[in-house]
């Protein structure tokens, strides 16, 4: 299971400049040649004579791995078939790769000179604000034109159909599109949709050590985290043993059991309908329920605003009773000092009248960004480069790498990655799949993943859970943005001007109400200022971008 996240750049002295690569090739009879030595300094292979290839420079950060690490690809047979895959295509790189933490710099400062760019860049560190000026100033092509000139079917294919919902949230209000994308579909049996859930984690062998049954509703698991701190659960003599959980946001799982929606605007995706959690009925209930556990000592309150380490330690220290989680992770349980297991809760029934709503990642994603810029030398050559990411060749050594290495294929069809270790284990035997090497560098991803991969490594009573998520509702899901349109100019400049103030006041608010720092008793105040900051404009202007999403073929 994976969280889809961020990150970038310092300056231009920094950048890593990698040798060009290719491999074998045909010739114009058709014949496979073998690869003949390159330049001086260079690592890659070259066509025959007969077929030059057309070289692209591509931008992007490195893997920022510790183990697997890109310049070392020779040594992996996945890297060698990837090659092979653009090499057939007659396709050569010129690759300059920097270093993770600092790319964010290095792509601003590179983008905005508008001069000496690459072919293809790797924008995924840019906002959409920032993408679409670029595009309006001409620095990025529309790939629209240059999808029906040149490309041979693949993209198309992809965006129109496997992946129809990424044409949704890559189309601008114009019809026009500046990037490529990551590209994920996770289903479970070959053809239903997978959502992950995020969930409350309660320790399970605490549970079982004091013979307690697992929690069905909010009070059961007030009361149930307390007999764990009371009965002193992790054994160190002192009643220690706490819940970690985030009040400023609404993405804690404990605030979908009241009903609210994961963000401050959220997307209702059953109804197609933009809600807010401050105008949802469980939201009072919500800060009444987080000042009891405050009150009592069993929400840690020094650990709302701590770092991810401080956290980490209190984890590692065999301390906390209860967090969010991934439902089917067991990362979290490997990091407790003495051993531990958290034990994923379904959606507990907090007030009546009010169904329990499941947090869930959706099973289709798309993130991250792949332009072509104004200086490419040869747009035919790019285009045929995301011809070849968007087939399923590419997606199956970058998703799975090679059959027999690092996965098998089961009876009925389905994919199942082939348990390779650790990183540095993966790294040492050259057994990785592509995405591990190449992935979200100026490599794309596409993923046609399954879930049966996931459950084959999870204990059962984690799987079990995971199975009963694939059809609950209500649900909301974790990433709100992916079923938005993007915005036109003028929804851009609104929502700018009125997320940055809101957002703080939102979750200041929050944070207070859940420690009792403010009272109930003033709600009216706080929904008007919440209203003078722009909810409302927000809420409507999100449905515009929900029903647009919505209207995109």
């Amino acid at each position: 299971m994976k969280q889809w996240k961020k990150s970038i750049l310092l300056s231009l002295a920094t950048v890593v400049p990698l040798a060009a690569v290719t491999a074998c090739s045909s010739d114009n009879t058709g014949k496979k040649t073998e690869p003949s030595a390159s330049a001086a300094g260079s690592s890659s292979s070259a066509p025959s004579p007969t077929v030059q290839p057309s070289k692209l420079k591509l931008l992007g950060p490195a893997n920022g791995r510790k183990f697997i690490k890109f310049e070392e690809r020779e040594k992996y047979p996945v890297w060698k078939e990837i090659d092979k895959l653009f090499g057939g295509a007659g396709l050569a790189f010129d690759f300059e790769l920097v270093p993770p933490e600092q790319y964010d710099t290095v792509i601003k400062t590179r983008m905005a000179s508008g001069s000496s760019l690459p072919d293809i860049v790797n924008i995924s560190a840019l906002d959409n604000t920032t993408v679409l000026n670029l595009a309006k100033q001409g620095v990025l092509l529309d790939l629209n034109p240059l999808i029906e000139k040149y490309s041979n079917g693949n993209i198309k294919a992809m965006y129109n159909k496997e992946f129809a919902f990424a044409k949704q949230a890559t189309t601008t209000p114009d019809g026009k599109m500046y990037w490529f994308s990551n590209l994920h579909k996770k289903t479970y049996q070959g053809k239903d949709p997978a959502p992950v859930a995020l969930t409350m984690g309660i320790r399970k062998d605490w549970l079982d050590k004091l013979k307690l049954p697992a929690p069905t509703t909010a009070e059961e698991y007030f009361q149930t985290l307390k007999t764990m701190r009371d009965s002193d659960a992790n054994g160190n003599g002192q009643k220690d043993e706490v819940l970690v959980y985030s009040p400023g946001a609404f993405n804690g799982p404990i605030a979908q059991w009241f009903g609210l929606g994961t963000d401050i605007t959220a997307v209702d995706v059953e109804n197609n309908k933009i809600v807010s959690p401050w105008y949802q009925e469980g939201i009072k209930d919500y800060f009444r329920y987080l000042q009891q556990l405050v009150k009592e000592g069993i929400l840690d309150s020094s650990l709302i605003a701590a770092k991810d380490e401080q956290v980490q330690q209190k984890i590692t220290d065999n301390k906390v009773a209860s967090l969010k989680t991934y439902n089917m992770s067991d990362y979290y349980d490997k990091t407790i000092k003495s051993g531990g297991e958290f034990l994923p809760l379904m959606p507990l029934k907090a007030v009546n009248g009010i169904t329990p709503a499941a947090q869930l990642e959706p099973p289709f994603l798309v993130w991250s960004k792949y332009a072509i810029t104004k200086d490419a030398k040869n747009v035919e050559a790019a285009i045929k480069f995301f011809d070849v990411v968007y087939s399923q060749q590419y997606s199956d050594l970058m998703t799975w790498g090679i059959e027999g290495q690092t996965y098998k294929t089961e009876a009925n069809g389905v994919k199942v990655a082939i348990n390779n270790g650790t990183e540095e284990e993966m790294a040492k035997s050259g057994k990785a799949p592509g995405n591990a090497l190449l992935g979200d560098t100026v490599y794309p991803r596409v993923q046609f993943a399954n879930l049966e991969t996931e459950m084959a490594s999870a204990a059962k009573y984690k799987t079990d859970h995971e199975l009963s998520m694939l059809t609950y509702k209500p649900y909301f899901a974790n990433m709100n943005f992916i079923y938005l349109a993007i915005p036109d100019e003028k929804q851009l400049e609104a929502k700018t001007k009125i997320l940055t103030n809101l957002n703080t006041y939102s979750a200041e608010l929050a944070t207070k109400l859940a420690l009792g720092q403010k009272s109930l008793d003033d709600w009216d105040q706080y929904i008007a200022e919440l209203k003078k900051l722009g909810l409302d404009q927000l809420i409507e202007i999100d449905q515009q971008l929900l029903d647009r999403y919505n209207s995109i073929k």
